[in-house]
């Protein structure tokens, strides 16, 4: 209640913003690649990283130069980074920020450029690698970049929130704002409380956005210290030191149970939170004295956590990929579409 006020503050900021674009007393800068802009109307963890990975995949299957414009949130640096260009000037995640950094490890071949500036970077990879499509890591928000196409991923376990704006809730823009959306993916489908209410909710808002459905498979479980995969049979009703630092926990831990791992408790950090190496010493001290197979995190954790030789206890890391259960041709040929 004490937040309310506030909320509405921010309400009519984001009224006021949107006015000026469509105005065009602001105006949106565009650029000569398509660009294809993935988001949410919340903070917190909805699905995004996974879905951009997904994206970026399947436009350099079809011969398309792909890059990817994100800016790193909570990073060191701020200077613009081209992770493509890694080999001639290290970094690290705490550089370029954990997602970008995650994308990295997982797209080799595909450029990754961080700046809070998108218009700029956008520029970069068109210059340097000729990109015909530029995808906008976490765009909804950022107006100033014309896009082609506006991806909005909702996460079906939690879409909204308590319905409320910043700082009282968790909507980023009021529900409204999902009219300005081209296509809906709904990730974790498989976990919903009520899917029926959810897309009766965004038909509502936006009648004309196709709906697309997901869900997180399980690629792998590896060993931290060296990236070995382990047979998922053999963490089956053992016991496990959880740990995580992401938007949506509560996701993590319906993996592990579907894996049949016990649980024996869920260290819950704030989002993107910064490990330090007394925090994982702490954390196997107390594997050892809970008398734990294993201590587990997942993906987008890992990259954080700093490097200790000789753990006294298996450190393993979850990794997952995104499934599309139900509408891939729509998004496919959407993508096309542009």
């Amino acid at each position: 209640m004490l937040l309310t006020p506030f909320s509405l503050l921010f309400r009519l900021a984001c009224a006021i913003r949107l006015f000026l674009y469509r105005s065009g007393v602001f105006r949106q800068k565009r650029l000569t690649a398509k660009v294809i802009s993935v988001g949410n109307i919340t903070v917190g963890g909805t699905g995004k990283t996974p879905l951009v990975m997904y994206i970026a995949e399947r436009l350099k299957e079809n011969g398309k130069n792909v890059a990817i414009l994100t800016r790193g949130y909570k990073r060191k640096k701020k200077e613009m980074v081209d992770l493509l260009l890694r080999a001639q000037k290290r970094v690290s995640w705490e550089d370029v920020g954990d997602e970008p950094y995650l994308m990295m490890q997982n797209l080799s071949d595909i450029p990754i450029i961080v700046s809070k500036h998108r218009v700029v970077s956008g520029l970069h990879a068109i210059e340097k690698y000729r990109a015909d499509f530029l995808i906008l890591d976490d765009g909804f928000q950022h107006l100033k970049l014309h896009r082609d196409l506006d991806i909005v991923v909702i996460d079906s376990t939690n879409p909204f929130g308590n319905g409320k704006l910043l700082p009282a809730g968790r909507l980023r823009e009021p529900l409204s704002s999902l009219k300005r959306a081209d296509l809906f993916v709904l990730t974790k489908t498989d976990q919903a409380s009520d899917l029926d209410e959810l897309i009766r909710t965004l038909q509502k808002y936006n009648p004309q956005a196709p709906l697309v459905e997901s869900i997180y498979r399980i690629r792998s479980i590896d060993q931290l210290s060296d990236g070995v995969s382990v047979n998922l049979k053999e963490v089956e009703h053992k016991r496990a030191l959880v740990f995580s630092g992401i938007g949506n926990p509560s996701s993590f831990e319906n993996s592990l149970n579907q894996l049949k791992i016990q649980i024996l408790k869920h260290h819950r950090f704030s989002d993107h939170f910064a490990y330090h190496q007394k925090d994982i010493l702490s954390l196997i001290e107390e594997a050892k004295s809970l008398k734990a197979d294993f201590i587990i995190t997942t993906e987008k954790d890992s990259v954080r956590i700093p490097l200790i030789n000789h753990l006294e206890i298996q450190l393993y890391v979850l990794k997952i990929d995104l499934k599309i259960t139900k509408g891939e041709e729509i998004l496919l040929r959407k993508i096309e579409g542009i």
